[in-house]
């Protein structure tokens, strides 16, 4: 048994994850942010590499839980037969044959083209709701320099946890407690948003501080994914490569989660 099924294994639950991978975004997008995130060319995937990313990506998923469509298991179904085929050695015929990553890139350009589009719409009135500005001061200059905050993406903000589990989790014995595994997603959601009331704005590894075992570190993240599908954290950084800072901006109606 591999080292990732003996952690899937590990936080099976009896009852199915609450968070939906599909309430987020769909398996193109994350085709589209493996390309941005390598810096590729569209109209040239290297498709070995994107096929082994993609399925390390729901490698981990499974391990977190998280429900995702079988339009997931299609898609890497069919990066595996392009790949398989780019394998093939071509036969010499005189016509030449369409390149099997035709139709993927025809889909993927086409739905960048309508993702696009629905950002330029929605973004029109976005200031303030989806894009937050604080002030940064520069001691140099003596003012104040706005900053704009970004959204993080779902799969920006799982790569970030990935990066982070793999990094932490060895502090913690692989035995979990029961009071730990009888923490619900929904005590969690609560101990969250308890814990951005007393300090409104945190950083993405700091809401990790108070986690006493791997089941922990998952179900606070789970926990963390719901609050920001449900619109009642804002999930934002000033770039890629700086921090991730998680605020609480909105109210829990009981019974929500």
């Amino acid at each position: 048994m591999t080292e990732l099924n003996k952690e899937q294994e590990q936080f099976q639950t009896p009852e199915p994850c609450l968070v939906k991978v599909q309430l987020f975004e769909g398996p193109l997008d994350l085709l589209l942010h493996l390309i941005k995130k390598n810096d590729l060319d569209i109209y040239d995937i290297p498709i070995a590499k994107i096929t082994e990313q993609y399925i390390e990506y729901l490698e981990f998923m499974k391990v977190l839980n998280l429900q995702f469509a079988g339009e997931y298991l299609v898609i890497a179904a069919e990066l595996s037969l392009i790949k398989s085929k780019m394998l093939l050695p071509k036969p010499v015929i005189e016509e030449e044959e369409e390149d099997p990553r035709a139709e993927l890139v025809r889909r993927l350009i086409e739905y960048q083209v309508y993702k696009d589009a629905a950002a330029d719409l929605v973004g029109r009135d976005v200031l303030g709701r989806d894009v937050f500005k604080r002030e940064y001061i520069d001691n140099s200059f003596e003012q104040d320099e706005e900053v704009e905050l970004i959204p993080v993406d779902l799969w920006s903000l799982i790569e970030a946890f990935r990066d982070f589990y793999q990094r932490r989790s060895y502090l913690w014995a692989e035995e979990i407690s029961y009071e730990a595994e009888s923490i619900s997603i929904e005590d969690k959601i609560e101990q969250v948003i308890a814990r951005l009331h007393a300090q409104p704005q945190i950083k993405f590894e700091e809401l990790f501080d108070d986690c006493s075992s791997k089941f922990d570190l998952v179900i606070t993240f789970l926990a963390l994914l719901e609050l920001a599908r449900t619109e009642n954290v804002d999930v934002v950084q000033d770039s890629p490569e700086s921090a991730i800072l998680i605020t609480y901006s909105g109210e829990v109606e009981s019974g929500s989660f």
